[in-house]
């Protein structure tokens, strides 16, 4: 019973790597610009991402809205159940809102910042899904082995570094924050199931 559909394509949309779905059914799309980029490429200098709608209701996208732009090496994007906008970068997580209701980020609320001399794109930040307590997790890849210093918002520090990658669990007020498995190499997807188990995908 399942149909897969084109949505969208370029050049309404380049290199996607993170995608959620709003209480409206508009399409919101990490679009990265700044993973490897090519000397000769001539897209925007940041990331971006885009609000896709279909207006027709065709089953394709008609409108785009850039709803932020500035990111570098986003990676995942994932909805609060009170409509904010949870994103992740290689190197931070940020709480975005729209509070005018123009299809723009107006709101940018830092949640967890990491100190790390890694600067590799894949192997950060990334995979975020939120729990049924409305607390919110994350992973962090192998990051080269390099040391790290994950800081949440009350100034809780969690450091590590050559143990691989690990998933997080923070508050959505970007508190709290603590280590909740390790072992993995580059978790780059998180989901949860009705049960609360966590599932993730390991590259």
């Amino acid at each position: 019973g399942v149909t897969i559909r084109l949505f969208a394509e370029s050049p309404q949309i380049t290199t996607p790597t993170g995608i959620a779905v709003d209480r409206m059914g508009r399409v919101f799309v990490a679009e990265s610009n700044t993973h490897f980029r090519p000397e000769n490429y001539d897209g925007p200098a940041k990331d971006r991402i885009l609000i896709l709608e279909d207006t027709d209701n065709d089953g394709k996208a008609d409108k785009r809205t850039v709803f932020h732009e500035g990111f570098t090496h986003l990676m995942d994007l994932e909805f609060d159940s009170d409509g904010s906008l949870f994103v992740a970068t290689r190197m931070d997580i940020h709480r975005l809102r729209d509070t005018n209701g123009d299809g723009k980020a107006d709101e940018v609320t830092p949640i967890v910042t990491m100190k790390t001399t890694g600067t590799y794109p894949l192997n950060g930040i990334s995979g975020v899904c939120f729990n049924g307590d409305g607390s919110f997790n994350f992973g962090l890849g192998e990051n080269l082995g390099h040391d790290y210093t994950l800081i949440g918002t009350d100034k809780t520090e969690i450091k590590g570094g050559g143990e691989g990658g690990s998933t997080y669990r923070v508050q959505n007020d970007g508190s709290k924050l603590r280590r909740v498995t390790t072992g993995w190499w580059n978790l780059w997807g998180m989901c949860v199931d009705t049960y609360g188990r966590i599932y993730g995908t390991d590259n």
